[in-house]
């Protein structure tokens, strides 16, 4: 009786084992999931010229506290001002990046790294105008960057968005 019931305990410590790794890996992915793995900096606007409206965005960012190494040739950035919507990857026509602080370790956006990533708009941004800019990471939480153009942009050719 006493072998069964050591045999039966050493099953049970067995299998706790086993399901307090699997609940831990499962915690872990699921923070990954859920977390934003970005933060938004600064979003601007830049005209040609004082008598032309915002004909391109930049958006300024960094990873959050505690976030791993984020590749942003996954990451895609979804804009819309009501009547046009446009998605814009890494590397695709009207997208760039540029460091301004860190070095491009292959697109790999590290710890204390800013990055510009910079969007040449379809149809030009008008003053007063609403529009809802949504970056998507590879993992993660979607991130929101919705702003509205100011009422006038004077003789400015860079405006803050947000």
């Amino acid at each position: 009786m006493v072998l069964v019931a050591a045999v039966a305990a050493a099953v049970l410590i067995g299998t706790t084992g086993t399901l307090q790794a699997r609940a831990q890996s499962t915690g872990q992915e699921a923070t990954a999931e859920v977390s934003s793995n970005l933060r938004i900096v600064g979003v601007y606007g830049a005209r040609n010229g004082t008598g032309a409206d915002v004909d391109a965005v930049e958006v300024h960012l960094e990873l959050a506290a505690g976030a791993p190494p984020m590749d942003l040739t996954r990451l895609l950035l979804r804009v819309s001002d009501g009547t046009h919507v446009a998605t814009y990857s890494y590397g695709a026509p009207g997208f760039s990046t540029s460091w301004i602080r860190g070095t491009n370790h292959s697109a790999v956006l590290f710890a204390g790294d800013l990055v510009r990533l910079q969007l040449q708009l379809g149809a030009p941004l008008a003053p007063r105008q609403p529009v809802q800019m949504t970056l998507l990471p590879e993992t993660g939480a979607p991130l929101d960057a919705d702003f509205r153009t100011p009422p006038t942009y004077g003789a400015d050719t860079t405006i803050t968005l947000r």
